[in-house]
């Protein structure tokens, strides 16, 4: 990189523009002073987040946030002053505002190249694509496990907020039912169902939610936890809409497959 990248670029801005239009991969120049600054995103930034030529730099143009998840806004200032007590260099995951309305996972690997009258600082920033971290992969999912059996709730609900996800639990059926039919504003992602449960089976407690009002009711992924005296219900309950099965004693390795399959479809869409 060109230690004279923006001195090159408030001089001939259009020249600098096309050389860095000519490299692969994402680059940015931004600038902080009392506030985030991007002077320029070269082609493959914008190609990379599904953007015409200089879509990501308009979006920014009257908030430089804007491009960044909110939950990610206050850690990108913490390592960008990090880097000013302790170094030049910073590395951050992050995720980033798509053309389609859906964010990215991408890691800002930035280098502070200089440093003007009045505590401006310049930043040239190398933007990757990269997959989601494990722990935060369900960032933003709320589930419901409803289940009998304490140590399945236990199982489930560890392995969901190791990765990032938010737990209702409960042991009874019509509770259940209760926190599913309550959950219009803030819906649950899944819901984990075990098939021996108070007040009504898991069985009914499926086809109650498959058949209420809720506008998620037809659509929300349902999960049936079943031993092996519940193999003869399996066809009545595949007619349900149950969309996977998972034997007990539980396997953390097939939960957590589900789990990241449901995380990409979510984020696919979101």
């Amino acid at each position: 990189m060109d230690k004279n990248i923006f001195h090159d670029f408030e001089n001939n801005r259009q020249y600098t523009a096309e050389l860095l239009d000519g490299i692969t991969y994402g680059v940015s120049l931004f600038m902080l002073s009392d506030e985030l600054k991007f002077l320029h995103f070269n082609r493959a930034a914008d190609d990379m987040f599904g953007y015409e030529k200089g879509g990501l730099l308009a979006l920014t143009c009257d908030d430089s946030l804007s491009i960044f998840h909110p939950d990610y806004v206050d850690r990108l200032y913490s390592q960008i002053i990090a880097t000013m007590r302790d170094g030049k260099l910073f590395n951050y995951d992050c995720r980033i505002l798509c053309k389609d309305g859906t964010y990215k996972w991408t890691n800002l690997s930035a280098e502070l190249v200089q440093q003007k009258e009045g505590g401006r600082l310049y930043f040239y920033c190398v933007l990757s694509p990269i997959e989601a971290p494990r722990h935060s992969l369900l960032e933003g999912c709320h589930f419901l496990v409803a289940a009998g059996d304490s140590w399945d709730r236990h199982i489930l609900t560890d392995l969901i907020e190791s990765m990032g996800g938010t737990c209702e639990t409960s042991v009874n059926g019509l509770e259940a039912l209760d926190l599913f039919s309550g959950s219009e504003e803030d819906p649950y992602c899944a819901i984990f169902i075990g098939s021996k449960l108070t007040g009504m089976n898991g069985f009914e407690l499926s086809k109650e939610i498959r058949h209420s009002d809720h506008p998620a009711g037809g659509e929300i992924p349902l999960i049936l936890l079943i031993s092996e005296d519940d193999q003869e219900t399996i066809p009545a309950a595949e007619e349900i809409g149950i969309n996977l099965f998972l034997q007990k004693p539980l396997e953390q390795a097939a939960i957590r497959s589900f789990l990241n399959h449901l995380a990409h479809s979510v984020f696919s869409h979101t």
